[in-house]
């Protein structure tokens, strides 16, 4: 259940998985713990992560810096064309990036944040269905429905 990726493409994706976040540490805490809503400025503010994250991870030693580096910059890439930072769509968008896209969507809405309460299974794969084919490839979220359903990761159904 690799997607078709290579053993190389699997490490990577594990490695830019782990770090996606990462430039949210160059993001101030009084807009990443804010309990409302961003306003314009902050959510322009926060959409720096991506970007921070990839110079962070570019300059690290770690193997497979550089090409984990690029997954980062484009995991809020849109397959429609219209995320950020690089406005690419479709399958100009790493793989490894739509993969971390739908699995980052998934999470944030399975969890409690400062600013939502978490949302049920059921709740969760209604916004990402509707979301497929603008946000997430429709293709990688046939795949995701597959693997969700028996995972240990599954959000309660209640």
């Amino acid at each position: 259940m690799g997607c078709g990726l290579s053993e190389k493409e699997l490490d990577l994706l594990k490695i830019a998985a782990s770090f996606h976040d990462i430039g949210k540490i160059g993001i101030p805490d009084q807009i990443l713990l804010k309990p409302s809503p961003l306003d314009e400025a902050e959510l322009e503010e926060m959409k720096q992560h991506a970007e921070i994250g990839e110079k962070i991870m570019a300059s690290t030693d770690l193997e497979g810096s550089r090409q984990a580096s690029r997954v980062i910059r484009h995991h809020h890439e849109h397959y429609d064309g219209l995320g950020y930072p690089d406005k690419l769509s479709g399958e100009e968008i790493p793989i490894c990036s739509r993969i971390i896209t739908i699995a980052d969507s998934y999470d944030a809405m399975a969890v409690t944040r400062s600013y939502h309460h978490s949302k049920t299974h059921v709740e969760i794969m209604a916004v990402l269905e509707k979301e497929t084919g603008e946000k997430h490839d429709p293709e990688l979220m046939n795949i995701f429905c597959g693997i969700i359903e028996s995972s240990k990761f599954k959000a309660p159904a209640i």
